[in-house]
């Protein structure tokens, strides 16, 4: 047999044999992604959840949770944050120095908030999923971000 044809059959075998793998797996990786569980004020969001969640929330229910004191992360790179940040927001590159930011001032069960540029930025759920692996609980996503944010004429805060 071609050497080529046989690493093709190679690849397709080991292709097929991870898929069928991974779908008779009970908790295996799911082929497309799950959009996230959007959740509004009603509920009480910062409460400690019987597992791990990422859930998003939109520019009205940011708000409320800023106005009760929740913890607001800011997923944007550190240069941007000369262009402003939501108040009391807290930030950092290294995920490591965050995460023991983060559990210093609220825990691993108390529920926050991430947000980063705007709707196309993956940021902020990339910092999520990072953080839930390392062991927070209850991590709201602010869809809109930072443009939504300023768009609404709300407060911001600068470096000195």
């Amino acid at each position: 047999m071609d050497r080529n044809k046989q690493t093709l059959l190679y690849l397709l075998a080991a292709v097929f044999l991870g898929a069928f793998y991974n779908f008779v797996l009970t908790d295996g990786i799911p082929l497309l992604a799950k959009p996230l569980e959007k959740v509004t004020v009603g509920q009480d969001l910062t409460q400690s959840l019987l597992e791990p969640k990422v859930r998003q929330i939109d520019l009205e229910t940011a708000r409320k949770l800023h106005e009760q004191n929740v913890l607001f992360v800011d997923a944007r790179a550190e240069e941007y944050l000369q262009d402003g940040f939501i108040p009391g927001a807290v930030a950092n590159d290294d995920v490591d120095a965050l995460s023991q930011t983060i559990d210093e001032l609220i825990g691993f069960d108390t529920g926050f908030v991430i947000y980063c540029s705007d709707d196309d930025c993956g940021s902020s759920e990339e910092l999520a999923y990072t953080l839930q692996g390392y062991g927070f609980s209850n991590i709201l996503v602010f869809q809109g971000g930072w443009k939504a944010w300023t768009e609404a004429e709300l407060p911001i805060e600068y470096n000195e």
